[in-house]
């Protein structure tokens, strides 16, 4: 019997509900079931049903009312319930009685289990809680009390909605997130908590401008409905989004206790059957596998459901040392009770298939009370035994390192109600209607726990970092741990460094990770032993390159085979778990990875492999091709970088890839082609390929804001120039460490490097490589606002690049004297610069370049007042900005536009525009791109009178300016800023920084008051 109450009252008897009577006894129940096992006064329960209005005969009535319910509850199976205890009533309903307590302690357990991190569970409780409802709570009711708990309830369910989300966002579920905060803040949009979730879940699906207008969207509702500003923690994800700072929510390790208690199963008694318990003991320190566990407990509930005819049957795949066999045993004991007719266990590892199976029958079926004499010689009378034994009872059968599906197959009991867990390094996905359990790597929590779990708490806590270490040596390899906790257990004098600094070694790590029979190597020999001469040369030589993932086509130079057939040959690797897949790449093509320890294992089997040197000069001159065929499709970012080679013809296939998306293929490539760069020097392979390859990647690097990978090709060019005393060589990569560093807002790195560059190129003569340092300095004091050492710099660096011959490096001397013009206000020169720069752009057929200059000149016309012709050049800057494959530059032009449009009163365009721009400016890490965008949206909101919104952004901005060092862009800012926040210090402030950098904006602003240059900016 249950009574049901968050809906229509219903009280149910098995699946049917029976008649309760009209409102009053509704009432009457729904009163009682929200006090269970307490007696309730008469006095109360009228109240409950009159609320201040009852009638004279209201205790008769009562009486009256208590008897339909019994009646009721009677029918229902449950007579002795509802009971009279003076001086009321009391009904003794148990909690699991009622979907109220089970949805109260539902949301319960998921409030605990989230806040203990195992957001698996708690998603599985919050979800459990919610399909409980049936409608509204309490429906048919119309009674006080009922109205204020279901109004309670609904606060409940709109919690336990927030909680799904949270838990989503943990699980890198964001677009899941996305729709259910977007559902909830649409019903309910005064409630933050849900709209800073939904603004999370948008930026975590790299929705950034979705995030900001679900911001826009919170403060219009709440300053219009409630008259109220956003609360502090909703700005301050607000302020997370514009900065590109906001942290992801992080799950922690999950329990196998909470995982179990969140999924109840069914359980059956038939004590009169002798079970089979052929089970290995259960590990006492097993943890973990929480979202595995509730897996496997909810194909279990499968077992002898009507309709079914086969045992649910599932197969727990994984790397060696992943903990298939203990997930196996442990998941078998734990379902004990729900399999009361036994369990059957055959390890079917390293034996002869027929053997095997032979063998598992013979115990088998003297586990099930089949005497030796009665055992059939063929297997095939074993197998119709076996089956027969098992008809219809309920039995876990734990099949251990199964090496093919012809070992599974007689092994399967034809009884619905069991269960066949099989653990093997293959997916087995010939065995019909199994389900294939991945078993991943442990995370740096469960690895720690685990670690902890073993050589005890207190152990692990007195020395936390060498504990961390630990397990992330470990590899989240269960296998590897336990075998590390067993060397500590065996040394207890040991502190945790000790080992930590052992392992650290990665020459003895798989030494360290060997005790008794625990040894990493070993399962891996497994597997090695497996492979042929081709398999092993690829297995090893991959391993020496150390890629982070790579595609399988980096095989086919290496082995000098064609394509398909290196695909064959990792995917073999695959299926021998000696790779692993990282997923798909943007291209489609599949991504493969070693595992640490297992690349450590590969580089110890080197013998017999044909000679390394020539299969990494293929493949070496192979990237070279590539890299050359997709750099020279994409625009020209770095300056006199561009080196002409005669790298050999490759694979028609590769080179069909890299032209059709040669932006697409490199951002997939990455911090590939850096690695073989780095690995490259560092097994002194041609060191002129590899400096052709850096010199290559520099302008897509740029493009794109890949500072990591320039960095790093960087470090290695630079270390093979000085080794060799190549005075060109060290001049090109200051040259290019010196543009890297002013793309990171670096400006007294990036002036460093600019300065040896020309040193360098002055000392070799190399007119366009001086030209291009020179260039650099004037662009580096532009930025800082030093306008006379820019223009001194700038005009030399012209002048060389000049007779030098490289006119895209004149057009870019002439960019920066524009530039300067404008700032300082000699507009005239400034557009004769910008057209002269523009001219030469489209001569050399440099789309990018041509973009960067039409930007330039809308600024022109925009700072003149002329702003019709300051949007119509901006919007074609973004057109050609885009066709040139500059998204970065189209979201410069994109701010300008916007800007323009700002001075034009178009604020609801300006707006979408900049959340465009902003949301690349993120993408890309550009920090003077968000400053800028921010600061934009911050005079929007000024000129349109919200002096609020302003101020929020305009202190962001500022920030941003202040961290990068930029004073003209700081006064700018406080200008703004002191009319919004109504703060005269930031007038001044900007006052004074105008004077000291010589900036136009001195003599417009010269005896003009705050509220002045307000009204020549408001719409």
């Amino acid at each position: 019997m249950r009574v049901l109450v968050l809906g229509p009252i219903v009280v149910l008897g098995g699946e049917e509900s029976v008649p309760i009577g009209g409102t009053k006894p509704r009432t009457l129940l729904a009163a009682l079931v929200t006090r269970p096992r307490a007696v309730v006064s008469i006095e109360q329960l009228i109240a409950h049903l009159w609320d201040e209005d009852p009638p004279r005969s209201a205790t008769p009535l009562v009486h009256t009312y208590v008897s339909a319910v019994r009646r009721a509850l009677t029918a229902a199976g449950a007579p002795d319930v509802l009971t009279t205890q003076p001086p009321g009533y009391r009904l003794d309903l148990r909690p699991q009685d009622t979907d109220l307590e089970s949805f109260e302690q539902l949301v319960l357990q998921g409030r605990q289990l989230e806040r203990a991190g195992d957001h698996v569970a708690a998603a599985s409780a919050y979800e459990r809680a919610r399909d409980l409802w049936r409608g509204d709570a309490f429906g048919g009711v119309d009674a006080e009390f009922a109205r204020t708990r279901a109004s309670a309830l609904d606060e409940d369910r709109l919690f336990l909605e927030e909680g799904l989300a949270r838990c989503d966002l943990a699980r890198h579920r964001p677009d899941e997130a996305v729709s259910r905060m977007a559902r909830m803040s649409a019903a309910h949009p005064a409630r933050e908590e849900a709209r800073g979730l939904l603004m999370r879940a948008l930026y975590e699906s790299g929705r950034q401008a979705d995030a900001l207008a679900a911001y826009r969207d919170a403060r219009r509702h709440l300053r219009e409905e409630l008259g109220v500003e956003p609360g502090e923690k909703l700005r301050q994800v607000h302020t997370g989004v514009l900065n590109g700072t906001l942290a992801p929510l992080r799950p922690s390790a999950v329990t196998v206790l909470d995982a179990v208690q969140a999924v109840p199963a069914p359980r059956e008694h038939q004590p009169t059957y002798t079970a089979p318990r052929q089970l290995p003991p259960d590990l006492g320190d097993f943890i973990g596998r929480g979202a595995q566990l509730e897996v496997l407990r909810r194909i279990a509930t499968r077992s002898g459901a009507q309709g079914r005819t086969a045992a649910p049957t599932v197969v727990v795949t994984g790397f060696g040392g992943a903990g298939k066999s203990a997930l196996a045993v442990h998941s078998a004991h734990l379902l004990r009770e729900d399999y009361p007719d036994g369990q059957l266990f055959a390890d079917l590892r390293g034996v002869d298939p027929e053997l095997g199976v032979r063998d598992a029958l013979r115990r088998f079926l003297g586990a099930l009370g089949v005497p030796a004499a009665d055992l059939p010689d063929s297997v095939a009378d074993r197998v119709e035994l076996y089956r027969r034994a098992v008809a219809g009872r309920a039995l876990v059968v734990v099949l251990d390192n199964v090496a093919g599906e012809h070992q599974v197959r007689p092994l399967l009991p034809w009884s619905p109600r069991c269960l066949v867990i099989v653990t093997s390094r293959s997916r087995l996905t010939g065995l019909d209607g199994a389900e294939v359990l991945e078993l991943d790597f442990f995370g740096a929590d469960a690895s720690i726990g685990m670690l902890a779990a073993i050589i005890g708490a207190a152990r692990a806590a007195a020395d936390p970092a060498a504990a961390a270490t630990i397990a992330r040596l470990c590899g989240g390899v269960p296998l590897a741990i336990r075998a590390a906790a067993a060397k500590l257990l065996a040394r207890p004098h040991w502190p945790l460094r000790a080992l930590a600094d052992r392992l650290s070694d990665v020459r003895r790590r798989l030494d360290e990770l060997a005790v008794g029979d625990l040894a990493v190597r070993s399962s891996l020999q497994l597997n090695h032993a497996d492979l042929d001469h081709a398999h092993r040369a690829a297995f090893h030589l991959l391993a020496l390159l150390d890629p982070p993932d790579f595609g399988a086509w980096l095989v086919a130079p290496l082995l000098d085979v064609g394509v398909d057939e290196a695909e064959d040959v990792v995917e073999h690797l695959v299926d021998l778990r000696l790779l692993e897949v990282v997923g798909v790449d943007t291209l489609g093509r599949v991504r493969y990875r070693f595992h640490d320890l297992v690349r450590l294992f590969a580089l110890e089997q080197g013998g017999a492999v044909e000679p390394v040197r020539a299969a990494l000069d293929r493949m070496l001159a192979t990237w070279l091709a590539l890299v050359e065929l997709g750099t020279g499709r994409m625009p020209r970012v770095t300056l006199g970088l561009r080196p002409s080679t005669s790298a050999p013809e490759v694979d028609p296939r590769l080179a069909a890839e890299v032209c059709a998306d040669p932006t697409g293929w490199l951002t997939a490539e990455t911090a590939v082609v850096v690695r073989v760069v780095e690995r490259g020097h560092e097994l002194d392979m041609d060191g002129a390929t590899v400096l052709l390859i850096v010199a290559l990647l520099g302008s897509p690097f740029a493009a794109r804001n890949e500072f990591d990978g320039w960095q790093r090709v960087l470090d290695v060019a630079l270390a093979s120039a000085r080794t060799s005393g190549d005075r060109l060589a060290e001049a090109q990569v200051h040259a290019g460490l010196g543009h890297l560093r002013y793309e990171q807002d670096d400006f007294a790195a990036a002036e460093a490097h600019f300065t040896q560059a020309c040193q360098h190129a002055e000392a070799v003569d190399d007119a366009v490589l001086h030209g291009v340092g020179r260039v650099g300095l004037g662009t580096v004091f532009r930025e800082r606002g030093e306008f006379a050492p820019a223009v001194w710099h700038l005009v030399a660096g012209s002048d060389l690049a000049e007779r030098g011959g490289d006119r895209g490096v004149v057009a870019a001397a002439q960019y920066g004297l524009g530039a300067i013009h404008r700032d300082v206000g000699d507009l005239p020169e400034a557009f004769e610069a910008m057209r002269r720069c523009l001219a030469l752009y489209r001569e050399l057929g440099d789309q990018r370049g041509e973009g960067l200059a039409l930007r330039g000149l809308g600024l022109c016309h925009r700072a003149v007042g002329e702003y019709a012709d300051a949007v119509e050049q901006s919007r074609e800057a973004e057109v050609v900005l885009r066709v040139a494959g500059d998204p970065l530059g189209a979201a410069y032009a994109q701010q300008s536009l916007a800007k323009a449009l700002v001075r034009q009163g178009q604020s609801a365009e300006a707006a979408a525009v900049l959340d465009l721009c902003h949301e690349v400016f993120l993408k890309h890490k550009d920090r003077f791109g968000v400053a800028l965008a921010v600061r934009t949206m911050g005079e929007a909101a000024l000129a349109a009178g919200d002096d609020e919104a302003a101020t929020e952004l305009l202190t962001v901005a500022l920030a941003g300016w202040q961290e990068l060092g930029l004073p003209l862009w700081e006064a700018r800012t406080r200008r703004d800023l002191a009319i919004a926040s109504d703060v005269r210090e930031h007038w001044d402030i900007a006052m004074e920084l105008f004077a000291a950098l010589g900036g136009r904006e001195a003599a417009e602003l010269a005896g003009v008051e705050p509220h002045e240059w307000l009204a020549q900016i408001r719409v």
